[in-house]
């Protein structure tokens, strides 16, 4: 049995590692031939061009894995019985389930450890990417956000047209206290930086108008602290960046404000959210797929196993796009975004299997 369960994973891994790393290559190709003209006459760095596309890659080794084992598993499978391998083996007393029980635990290791390298390595390898992209070929930075409004459970609204990932500081911020649903103060100032050891703002050439039952009083300072506004700077950067690439903490966060500031937006960024996380999930649907598909035809064993599972690689991929549009134009919960593919894929798959069983 442990020679089956060896032969079985290693077949598998051989497999897919190759077909991930030619994914992989291919699309980084893509990118790299599509900056040809601005390599060519910009007088780009070597060695940070080097190290632009192997940032690159953890990203496309993602995006490669889950139809790469899907193609793995289907192969595999197809050719034990293109081969008649699985005669000797179900004549050793090797039930089907058995044969298949280890494919469907690597799977589950995959998952995980898909979803480790998804939170620890492509998040930190994209990020450094669009900095290498911004600085390399003068494309638009992702990390200076513009025109931002912030609020938060203190009574407090901010708006700031600009916020400088370089310095820090945002600039000609406007704050707004409210209690009780009324306005008590408003400061407005030139620029404002955010003190780590003190852990709040402090607003530089501050006007500061606070309403005094009809009275308005106005003052102006050079310098203006409000310790009860601090929300850390890096919630300024993700107002305008893909929620795709922050960490866990910050888009939990920054979910967390939009939902009580602007539900349309939550709606968008949340199914954004719910398909990255569970992203390394389709590794182990598409595996399961492919381990409970039907591979009992007539002919061509290897031909109509290879086309069925690339119908239900086809079908999940467009679902999962479909589903995606539908729950950024708020047509269904995020969270049905990313379980009804899988759930859709698998009912298919399951009548493909059936029709398979008559060819």
């Amino acid at each position: 049995m442990k020679i089956l369960t060896r032969y079985t994973i290693t077949s598998i891994l051989k497999i897919a590692v190759v077909t991930i790393l030619i994914f992989a290559l291919i699309l980084a190709a893509v990118e790299l031939f599509s900056k040809m003209d601005q390599i060519m006459h910009g007088g780009v760095d070597g060695p940070r061009l080097v190290e632009y596309i192997i940032l690159s890659l953890p990203e496309y080794l993602m995006m490669a894995a889950s139809i790469s084992f899907l193609f793995a598993v289907t192969y595999f499978l197809s050719t034990l019985t293109a081969n008649n391998e699985m005669i000797p083996i179900l004549n050793a007393g090797v039930s089907p389930v058995r044969l298949r029980t280890p494919i469907i635990v690597l799977a589950v290791i995959l998952t995980i450890l898909g979803t480790l390298f998804q939170e620890h390595t492509v998040i930190a390898a994209a990020n450094r990417h669009d900095e290498l992209e911004t600085e390399l070929f003068g494309a638009s930075s992702t990390r200076d956000s513009r025109n931002i409004v912030l609020t938060d459970d203190d009574g407090f609204l901010i708006y700031t047209q600009r916020f400088s990932e370089a310095t820090g500081e945002i600039y000609n911020p406007v704050l707004v206290k409210s209690g009780n649903g009324l306005i008590e103060e408003r400061i407005e100032a030139d620029r404002a930086r955010y003190d780590e050891e003190k852990g709040w703002w402090i607003f530089e050439n501050a006007r500061i108008y606070t309403i005094d039952g009809r009275d308005v009083i106005t003052e102006s300072v050079s310098e203006h602290e409000e310790p009860l506004f601090d929300p850390e700077p890096r919630l300024f950067r993700s107002q305008n960046t893909d929620i795709k690439t922050m960490d866990r903490e910050t888009a939990s966060e920054y979910l967390s404000r939009l939902w009580n500031s602007n539900r349309t937006t939550w709606q968008a960024m949340a199914t954004d959210y719910y398909r990255r996380v569970c992203s390394p999930l389709a590794i182990l649907v598409l595996m399961f797929i492919s381990v409970s598909m039907n591979y009992n035809f007539k002919k061509n064993v290897l031909l109509f196993s290879v086309i069925q599972s690339l119908a239900i690689a086809v079908i999940y991929y467009v679902a999962d796009m479909v589903f995606s549009i539908m729950g950024h134009q708020g047509a269904v919960a995020p969270a049905m975004t990313v379980l009804a593919p899988f759930v859709l894929t698998i009912l298919l798959s399951l009548v493909i299997s059936l029709l398979g069983r008559k060819i």
